[in-house]
């Protein structure tokens, strides 16, 4: 009696244990790094994506990235032609960066993604990027050295997110506000010359669908409205119209520390308003023309600090209401608090209505080694 339930618990146990069948192995994978997505001239979609390859010699190991563009009706569609195109497996489970025409971004982002949300392989840690014109130029773009243009976008981007220009979003982050009516999200916005790509800010989505951009210095600024300061963060500014010199009309100052405040009060069904106040301690890194050792200087360099900034910041949420883009998530803090007035209000036509009152204070706390 004993033997038979050892030998029963053993052949239960290897049942468990044999779950080998459905194995990929990388050597079968095809795996590809980087995709880009654009609207093709027929209305289709092109997908162009740089496949990973690993050539062996004398001189040592070589990457280098294999370019495939093909046109289909869907993602789906256009992965399994891919399939047909490459030795092995399409893969998309390594992902690092997924880039997006602007044509095919205003027209709505989520049927293209449908697919990377539905594979359990997808690398939903994946960078996502618009790009000026489309990603298949970008994808193409021969820059110098041996950089994998996968790993130079990819670093690009982090670079930029460390900097406080774009926020650090990422596949799986964008979808929740894709889906939220009442949130928005933004990405990075990619511009690109003849020899190379550069981040020129954001690209603001409403719902999935690209509105508009902020160009790097008031996506920087908004970020900060948005209480989201990276690791560092910088700001040059014009203060001062007079003086010999151009160089002395400007100031450059590095973010310390900041402190958000945001109310959202509702005053009747369709009277919204939002007071947003945010209190910036910075360090001033360049000032040429000096004397940040006078009190007096200090007080007025804080006083048109902050006059300039919140000008900016009141151009930047009247720029988002134009664009439908709820950026601050205010339609998420009314569904939540104020249900009622949220059931009666259609957030599309309500949102750019909205009264806020931005401040922006400004103290500057160190003015470097020079006195």
């Amino acid at each position: 009696m004993r033997l038979g339930i050892t030998i029963f618990a053993v052949c239960f146990m290897a049942s468990l244990l044999s779950g080998c069948w459905d194995q990929k192995l990388l050597k079968d994978e095809r795996l590809a790094f980087i995709v880009g997505l654009d609207l093709s001239s027929d209305g289709k979609i092109q997908t162009t994506t740089a496949i990973l390859d690993v050539s062996g010699s004398e001189s040592g190991t070589k990457k280098y990235s294999e370019i495939h563009t093909v046109s289909g009706n869907t993602s789906r569609h256009n992965r399994d032609i891919i399939d047909r195109e490459v030795p092995g497996r399409f893969s998309a489970s390594k992902m690092r960066v997924i880039l997006i025409g602007e044509a095919l971004a205003r027209q709505g982002i989520y049927p293209i993604l449908d697919v990377f949300y539905r594979d359990p392989s997808s690398a939903l840690n994946a960078k996502i990027a618009v790009v000026e014109g489309t990603s298949k130029d970008a994808i193409n773009m021969k820059l110098s050295g041996t950089k994998l243009i996968s790993e130079h976008f990819s670093k690009l981007i982090q670079s930029a997110e460390n900097r406080t220009i774009v926020p650090a979003v990422d596949l799986q982050l964008i979808c929740p506000s894709m889906l939220d009516p009442g949130d928005d999200f933004a990405v990075p916005y990619i511009s690109k010359s003849e020899t190379k790509p550069s981040v020129y800010g954001i690209a603001l989505f409403s719902g999935d669908i690209m509105k508009d951009t902020l160009k790097s210095e008031d996506s920087f600024l908004y970020l900060l409205m948005n209480d989201k300061l990276a690791k560092a963060g910088s700001l040059t500014l014009k203060i001062n119209e007079e003086g010999n010199r151009e160089q002395e009309k400007y100031i450059a100052m590095n973010i310390q520390r900041l402190k958000r405040k945001m109310k959202v009060n509702v005053n009747g069904y369709r009277n919204i308003h939002v007071t947003l106040d945010l209190n910036l301690k910075v360090t001033a890194i360049e000032y040429p023309k000096d004397h940040l050792n006078d009190r007096r200087v200090l007080g007025e360099l804080n006083k048109k600090l902050s006059e300039e900034l919140t000008r900016r910041a009141q151009a930047i949420t009247k720029k988002m209401q134009q664009a439908n883009f709820d950026g601050f998530g205010i339609g998420r803090r009314v569904m939540a608090y104020y249900p009622d007035t949220w059931e009666n209000l259609n957030w599309i036509e309500d949102y750019p209505k909205v009264e806020f009152d931005s401040k922006v204070t400004v103290e500057i706390v160190s003015h470097g080694i020079m006195n």
